[in-house]
């Protein structure tokens, strides 16, 4: 039977410990450096003219091949020794499954990370899903996009939270946070990711975007 991505989701949610994080799980929030922010969060509002459907699976291609990089990025970091599961600091544990995988199974690190882009490149290259005849975008593009986004999030977490300090020696922080802003200001700017399922990130994300959380508070409360 076929699984709805509602129910993919409560199979890989993750363990979580609600305490916050300590020691070298702090060092990301030491994140400053940047390219271009306003031109980063003009990047993700929708151009007049373009539906939003069409507009947020374009995007999401963008972002998934900006997480690939990060992911090339963590080779030589991030082993199955250092990181024998999928973890986001102390509190959060992600196991996997998927359509053909419906049990879910934990996995080191950089096994998830592998199966997490084969599977997002998959559903980003599927017709039926994304149509390049210019048909109309099925119903569930916009649930499919936003479980994908949630599954690429946590190599963000992953990243800064255990590998932030050998990132930010080899001179490539600007870079990380540059790419971890476009995710950011994507998702709250379509409502596709949570803050509930960005946990892991609360306090830096309240760093990078608080104006745009502060704005989306008062718009809810009017």
């Amino acid at each position: 039977m076929a699984q709805t991505a509602s129910t993919l989701e409560n199979a890989t949610m993750p363990s979580h410990d609600p305490r916050p994080h300590m020691g070298i799980y702090q060092q990301h929030l030491e994140a400053g450096q940047s390219l271009g922010t306003a031109c980063v969060r003009e990047s993700v509002q929708k151009p007049a003219g373009i539906d939003e459907a069409t507009w947020i699976a374009s995007r999401t291609k963008i972002i998934f091949e900006e997480v690939s990089r990060v992911v090339f990025l963590l080779n030589d970091l991030c082993t199955d020794t250092s990181c024998p599961a999928m973890c986001a600091g102390k509190g959060f544990q992600y196991s996997w499954s998927d359509e053909v995988n419906t049990k879910p199974i934990q996995l080191s690190s950089p096994q998830y990370m592998r199966v997490l882009i084969e599977w997002a490149d998959s559903k980003l290259n599927d017709p039926e899903l994304i149509p390049r005849d210019g048909s109309p975008m099925p119903p569930n593009l916009k649930a499919t996009m936003s479980m994908i986004l949630r599954r690429l999030f946590r190599v963000y977490a992953h990243a800064y939270l255990h590998h932030f300090k050998p990132i930010q020696e080899s001179g490539v922080e600007a870079h990380l946070n540059c790419t971890f802003k476009h995710f950011l200001y994507f998702v709250l700017e379509f409502k596709l990711v949570s803050r509930d399922e960005m946990l892991p990130l609360d306090a830096l994300i309240k760093k990078f975007a608080g104006d745009v959380l502060d704005r989306s508070t008062q718009r809810s409360e009017e």
